[in-house]
């Protein structure tokens, strides 16, 4: 059979071009270190691996929130933490102050007094300032308000208000019936949703800022009672009757029995170890170090009644006192009225004070374990997504990426296929006129 040279010629040619692409798309294989350059040339795996490019780009969101959400925690940390630190050193103040004023060989003098007055109102000045705290563009304690200074002291004739988001701090006692006194979210990863109330489930993701009010506190405490210590005799049985309730509602009525001590503290020692014995009361009411009864009771108040015998017989009776005003709970307000209460030089007061702002360290406490569980939580959530990260890597590169050992024996195959191609060309192509003329 004749095969004529033209498709000789044609075959070969086609099939050098065919051997010289092969060649050139496993180079292209090697040095993109891709198996594909578009979707067309593989269908299915394409599909396959975007959807893994999805799901990586995700994850990099996620893990760039949890950096962000780490800053704005340890900034949030660190603020709490000096303010736990101002509450010390106020309590201090206060202190200070109180004994100046009962100790009539130490008394501070009126300009005394306003100095530390004003020193205790710098303290407030300071916590709202760390409350007001600007990170990454939010204000991490305004709630959903990021357009003005969430805290602020509005101070008049009269005192000094302190106000969150334009509202003062014991209007509520209810942090979250303050406006835009909710948190924001950011998304972990966690299936961020929306509740019924059309709000982010805060089980579905990140909480990056607080209530202000939540972390210093509000409202008003209910008005509690006062026993006076240093009055107690060492060795004498001393009783009272301690009400719980308000006005109009069901009071409950407890009576107390207990024995002076040597010195104020023994005695108070004795007193809070009676109220623990009682289980409506454990936990709840607690005689601090200068008599102040701090309730625990929300909403109610406490009021005392010396029951004893103790003058009958000659002896000192048990000195009560049922306070008729409600210390603020907010760590600022009551910091800022201790203030004016030192300007007045009342010892007895000022202790009180003292107490009442020592008691709100407990509220610093909470929100520092807070932060800490969530910065745990933080820590967990980047090992995860990064274990993540590293499983869709890999997939992707099995999806995407060029087998190198394997392409690199084909690439060799192919160069030497072409190789041998070119070779075949003197005896496959007709030989010209020219090469006859020389």
């Amino acid at each position: 059979m004749r095969i004529a040279n033209a498709t000789i010629t044609r075959n070969y040619v086609k099939n050098l071009e065919t051997n010289y692409s092969l060649k050139y798309k496993s180079e292209q294989k090697l040095s993109s270190y891709r198996q594909f350059m578009q979707a067309s040339e593989c269908p299915a795996q394409a599909a396959s691996a975007m959807r893994v490019r999805k799901a990586i780009a995700n994850l990099n969101n996620y893990q760039e929130n949890l950096k962000t959400a780490d800053t704005i925690y340890a900034s949030a940390e660190s603020s709490i933490m000096a303010i736990s630190e101002i509450i010390q050193t106020t309590y201090e103040k206060c202190i200070e102050a109180a004994n100046g004023t009962n100790n009539d060989s130490h008394t501070h003098a009126p300009d005394q007094l306003e100095m530390i007055a004003t020193g205790v109102e710098e303290y407030a000045d300071e916590i709202t300032r760390l409350m007001n705290l600007t990170v990454a563009d939010r204000r991490i304690f305004g709630g959903v308000n990021n357009d003005e200074k969430a805290f602020a002291i509005q101070k008049n004739a009269a005192g000094a208000t302190v106000t969150y988001n334009g509202v003062p701090v014991d209007t509520y006692s209810d942090p979250n019936m303050f406006p835009q006194g909710f948190s924001s979210y950011c998304d972990i990863g966690l299936g961020m949703t929306l509740g019924a109330d059309g709000r982010i489930d805060e089980q579905s993701a990140l909480k990056i800022t607080f209530n202000g009010v939540e972390a210093t506190g509000c409202g008003k405490q209910p008005t509690t009672a006062f026993i006076d210590l240093e009055e107690i005799q060492d060795g004498v049985e001393y009783s009272f009757e301690m009400a719980i309730g308000n006005d109009g509602d069901k009071i409950q009525k407890y009576n107390i029995t207990f024995k002076g001590g040597k010195d104020a503290a023994e005695s108070r020692a004795n007193i809070n170890a009676e109220l623990a014995k009682i289980d409506d009361l454990k936990g709840k009411v607690t005689l601090y170090e200068h008599g102040t009864i701090v309730n625990g009771f929300n909403g109610k108040q406490v009021k005392i009644t010396d029951t004893s015998d103790v003058a009958a017989n000659g002896g000192n009776a048990l000195s009560v006192e049922n306070q008729g005003k409600a210390y603020s709970n907010n760590i600022i307000q009551s910091i800022l009225d201790a203030a004016q209460i030192i300007r007045t030089g009342d010892g007895a007061e000022i202790a009180r004070y003292a107490d009442h702002i020592y008691s709100l360290q407990t509220k610093v406490s909470l929100t520092l374990a807070d932060i800490g569980n969530s910065t745990k939580f933080i820590e967990f959530n980047q090992e995860r997504i990064t274990n993540n990260l590293e499983t869709l890597t890999g997939r992707q590169n099995d999806l995407e990426s060029t087998d190198f050992p394997s392409e690199t024996t084909t690439w060799k195959m192919l160069g030497s296929i072409y190789s041998a191609t070119l070779q075949m060309s003197g005896s496959v192509i007709p030989q010209s006129i020219f090469q006859f003329i020389s």
